[in-house]
């Protein structure tokens, strides 16, 4: 089966519901329209997001369901390694509400407190969220997980939980089985479609393998052996010697000022690790966009869409929390990141 026979439905989808995709002007519309008449050109979302009886948590949970039906339409053509692909990729929601779960056992917060603040999966979901919800500790938790997919996640969490007790660990421990799910996943791709996919995914892992390696090292202060093993293994984006490098060094104007030139090409003069975030995410979301417009007939053209997708559901929910805070529209769109 040609490219173009096999992903003619899903670039046929996706070319239609880009167009929709609010623009950055839009969102500039919006930081000037009142709470409560926010408008989005979609009805559905209008009325979710104007709705004075529901709160943050709840809108971004009606609208994270109104995400997932548009991608299970998507994605409903596609077969074998692809599908998996994207089906992993929305995987990352069930591991926002494990994270959510383990947060909330290490604070003491209730099983109720705990369920408001996660999304749900509906047929996605292949954990006993339930079921962990009411775990009596983060060990029995991680337990209750070897009887699920996730039983390599939970050897390493609980590894990085004795070793460590702490609340980073379990995250990076999380993080780092997800993210090298993803690799796999993407090399087991036809070698075409890797290549369309590579630069998006290695700009993703250099995002996480660096923010990591500058807060564990330079916020937390652990010594460079403890912040190399929370890293992500890749063979992709910055090297491990180079990684290990970083690790060493004693600041983070030193570890900037010794970064690779790619990266240094991407960050700018960003001085602080909240500066540099700012800018691997603007790179992020131009990278994405590149690949929307220019790429057909691609699993890469669907990838970049529904980045994009959570991306416009974040900046709107972050208009939303801003303006019930009271805070001027300049201050809110500082936490945008437009590209």
């Amino acid at each position: 089966m040609s490219m173009i026979t096999e992903y003619a439905y899903l670039n046929a989808r996706v070319s239609a519901l880009a167009p929709r995709l609010i623009s950055n002007e839009k969102f500039k519309e919006l930081l000037q329209q009142p709470l409560g008449q926010l408008h989005l050109d979609s009805s559905h979302l209008d009325e979710i997001i104007n709705d004075p009886h529901l709160d943050l948590a709840r809108i971004e949970q009606l609208w994270f369901n109104h995400l997932i039906n548009e991608f299970s339409v998507l994605i409903r053509p596609l077969v074998g390694k692809a599908r998996e692909f994207l089906l992993y990729w929305l995987h990352r929601a069930e591991i926002s509400n494990l994270k959510v779960i383990v947060r909330g056992k290490l604070t003491g917060l209730s099983a109720e407190s705990i369920s408001k603040q996660m999304n749900s999966l509906g047929n996605l979901a292949s954990l006993p969220f339930e079921q962990l919800i009411r775990a009596e500790d983060v060990n029995e938790l991680l337990r209750q997980l070897d009887n699920t997919p996730y039983i390599t996640l939970a050897r390493q969490a609980r590894r990085a939980f004795e070793q460590q007790q702490q609340l980073y660990a379990l995250d990076a421990a999380i993080d780092r089985y997800y993210l090298q799910g993803l690799t796999r996943q993407m090399e087991a791709l036809p070698a075409m479609q890797r290549e369309y996919l590579l630069p998006l995914l290695v700009l993703l892992l250099n995002k996480f393998n660096l923010l990591w390696l500058l807060r564990y090292r330079f916020t937390y202060n652990l010594s460079a052996a403890e912040t190399y093993y929370l890293l992500i293994p890749s063979n992709y984006g910055i090297s491990r010697h180079q990684l290990q490098n970083l690790a060493e060094l004693s600041n983070l104007a030193d570890a900037i000022s010794q970064l690779p030139e790619s990266i240094q090409l991407l960050i700018g003069d960003a001085s602080t690790i909240f500066e540099i975030e700012q800018q691997l995410n603007r790179a992020i979301e131009h990278c994405t966009a590149m690949i929307l417009r220019r790429q057909n007939f691609t699993l890469a053209k669907a990838f970049a869409y529904i980045l994009l997708r959570e991306l416009e559901m974040r900046r709107v929910l972050a208009i939303i929390k801003g303006k019930q805070l009271q805070l001027p529209p300049e201050m809110i769109l500082q936490t945008m990141d437009f590209a």
